[in-house]
């Protein structure tokens, strides 16, 4: 069996947590088990075949980033 990608493991995560506001970029590398920095290149890929949305909402008085897919 095949490894996935780094692409396919994202792809997965914000597929399965698509509901809500979306998933902070921590998450979406812990549950995916990929480096925190090579997220963001990934959705960037991603955008090719998805729309995904990014936007910033402030937790704990810190500016955080969600991705979302688009429905």
């Amino acid at each position: 069996m095949a490894t996935k990608t780094q692409i396919e493991k994202i792809e997965s995560v914000l597929l399965k947590h698509n509901k809500g506001a979306g998933i902070t970029v921590d998450r979406i590398a812990n549950l995916a088990k990929v480096p925190y920095n090579a997220v963001s290149k990934r959705v960037s890929d991603l955008r090719e075949f998805y729309t995904i949305y990014s936007n910033y909402r402030n937790v704990d008085g810190k500016k955080t980033l969600f991705y979302r897919l688009a429905d």
